[in-house]
């Protein structure tokens, strides 16, 4: 799926592949994630174009994105916090670098990363 715009110039298109790429480089970018969860495999993937396994989702409705996505959060994180700034660096870096809308950021925290903690 791709989202095409109209220009006088021509036709711009953003493929899904490159909202998702920009959405885990935002949420990387958050202090307190520890990764972005993948998805279990499917037969239905494979069947898709798209080529990323990662658990990010694009919907788009015209021309509006809705976008999803599973982390991991680092030990010793405010979850709420960590959510909330990934949800303001996706939309914001999504619409800045494609002129796309972005109408929601869904984060689901599904699992806490206590690799770094030291044991006693």
């Amino acid at each position: 799926m791709e989202q095409s715009t109209r220009t006088r110039r021509g036709t711009l298109k953003v493929s899904e592949n490159v909202i998702i790429t920009i959405t885990k480089n935002a949420a990387y970018e958050v202090s307190g994630v520890s990764s972005i969860a993948n998805k279990a495999f499917s037969v239905s993937s494979l069947l898709r174009s798209k080529v990323d396994s990662s658990d990010v989702n694009v919907v788009m409705l015209d021309g509006v994105a809705k976008i999803s996505m599973s982390i991991i959060v680092k030990s010793g994180y405010n979850i709420l916090n960590v959510c909330e700034q990934i949800q303001e660096k996706v939309k914001a870096a999504v619409q800045t670098m494609t002129g796309v809308t972005v109408s929601k950021v869904n984060v689901s925290v599904i699992d806490v990363d206590f690799a770094d903690k030291v044991e006693a």
